[in-house]
């Protein structure tokens, strides 16, 4: 991407680009190595340091990109509260720093903001901590507490940055933010609905996510903006079908309360009627859990210290090792996958002193799975791959843009905020990068009457 501001003089110019984990599993691994292959494409120095409580563990999840480990700074530590502290040795090794990732969890994404404002870095997260009453009762996501701080430091928190959330919500947000450039008198963007597919297709149970994470997604009660207000749904209620790019037949659908939605609705908030939904394989065994009253908080006969749940959750198999996962991909134990994500965008407007409305729709399609095989990210899950390879790119291309232009972006961000703040020739950058990077596209338009 020369000429595009990630070239080879920028980089020499202003020195290496320090890139700082915090963590270093499934996904962070993906997402170092992108990082990796992004720097030595345009030519840019980079220094990588790895903060894990398990090295053995983060050199394990590099089995495949083994080279990596000869340029990482891995560090060992007990726990990670001493280096939010900017205790020593630790104020020393993170002088410079350009990016703190955060691949660990995401109660971690606060304390990794905070230490980014002290020393003027930017920060990547892949989800929020949403699941609890402050943001149920703001709507707010709590890294927006560090927008004043990172503002005045001219840095950026780049929150929820992955496939979906992330990706998703950047490629929604360059759809409407050019809808509104067009200027068309009248027009109005009456909702948009999210559809995502996790699907695999395998001889064994395979959680493409932690399971615990997929139960707390999927059970709790999902939001969906309705006309302006919040609407609380049961779980697994309100189903639809959706016809994915690629799949011979609609999938099941179900309300989903995901940061998609809180983030689109800030960002768009003149647009009054927001759902995100989501189906396959893995959100049918938890809706089967669900519906067979094995996700209850009731008390086992003769044990009130074990519910029901805890027991669900003792017993369902855990993310499969990543050499394990490969092994499932050349055994043939792992026959198909397929993560899609498509958004419809209403649109109405005044046509021939008549109403029209049309479905705009934007998305994304990962099918190569096996492709994945003989490279450095053979082991990574289908969802963690994409995970990672959206979070590197976006990432990449805002510290590219950022270090040619100091303070233009800052504050709290989220994908529709790179859409917004970035240049035409790097948006266009960032797609190219994703199909380069086996993550395919699509667009299409269509009458809102027709089938």
């Amino acid at each position: 991407m020369q000429g595009e501001g990630s070239s080879a003089t920028n980089g020499a110019q202003q020195g290496p680009v320090t890139i700082v984990f915090f963590g270093l599993g499934a996904v962070g691994s993906n997402l170092l190595i992108c990082l990796s292959e992004l720097a030595e494409r345009d030519e840019v120095p980079v220094r990588l340091v790895v903060y894990t409580i398990d090295p053995a563990g983060a050199r394990d999840a590099l089995f495949h990109a083994e080279s990596l480990l000869a340029r990482i700074e891995l560090i060992g530590v007990a726990e990670f509260a001493p280096i939010f502290a900017l205790e020593a040795p630790y104020d020393a090794q993170l002088g410079g720093a350009t990016l703190l990732v955060n691949a660990a969890l995401p109660s971690f994404n606060c304390p990794i903001i905070e230490l980014a404002s002290r020393i003027g870095a930017f920060t990547l997260d892949l989800a929020s901590d949403m699941y609890d009453e402050e943001t149920s009762r703001t709507l707010t996501f709590a890294q927006y507490q560090h927008d004043a701080a990172m503002r005045d430091r001219g840095v950026a928190a780049l929150i929820n940055m992955g496939i979906s959330p992330g990706i998703t919500n950047f490629l929604i947000g360059d759809h409407v933010h050019r809808l509104h450039a067009a200027g068309r008198k009248g027009m109005e963007i009456e909702r948009i609905d999210l559809y995502l597919l996790e699907d695999i297709d395998a001889d064994a149970v395979i959680f493409s996510w932690s399971p615990a994470v997929a139960l707390d997604e999927l059970s709790q009660h999902p939001l969906r903006l309705e006309n302006g207000r919040m609407q609380v749904l049961a779980p697994f209620s309100s189903a639809r079908s959706y016809a994915f790019p690629h799949e011979p037949a609609p999938t099941r659908q179900y309300p989903l309360y995901q940061e998609e939605l809180l983030s689109l609705h800030r960002s768009f908030p003149e647009i009054e009627s927001i759902g995100i939904y989501t189906g396959g394989s893995e959100v049918e065994l938890v809706k089967a859990l669900h519906q067979l009253n094995l996700l209850s908080k009731s008390s086992l006969p003769n044990q009130p210290e074990l519910t029901v749940e805890a027991v669900v959750r003792a017993v369902l198999p855990g993310m499969k090792h990543p050499r394990r996962i490969e092994e499932y991909l050349r055994s043939g134990v792992i026959r198909r996958t397929h993560f899609c994500a498509a958004a419809e965008i209403r649109v109405s407007e005044a046509v021939r002193n008549e109403r029209q409305t049309l479905i705009e729709t934007v998305g994304l399609s990962y099918l190569r799975y096996h492709g994945l095989l003989d490279t450095p990210y053979a082991g990574a899950t289908y969802i963690a791959y994409p995970t990672a390879v959206g979070a590197a790119i976006l990432a990449w291309h805002t510290l590219e843009h950022a270090r040619a232009n100091p303070g233009e972006i800052r504050g709290v961000v989220t994908g529709e905020d790179l859409a917004r703040l970035l240049p035409r020739a790097r948006i266009d950058a960032v797609r190219r990068d994703l199909v380069a990077w086996d993550i395919d596209l699509f667009e299409s338009v269509r009458d809102a009457g027709s089938a």
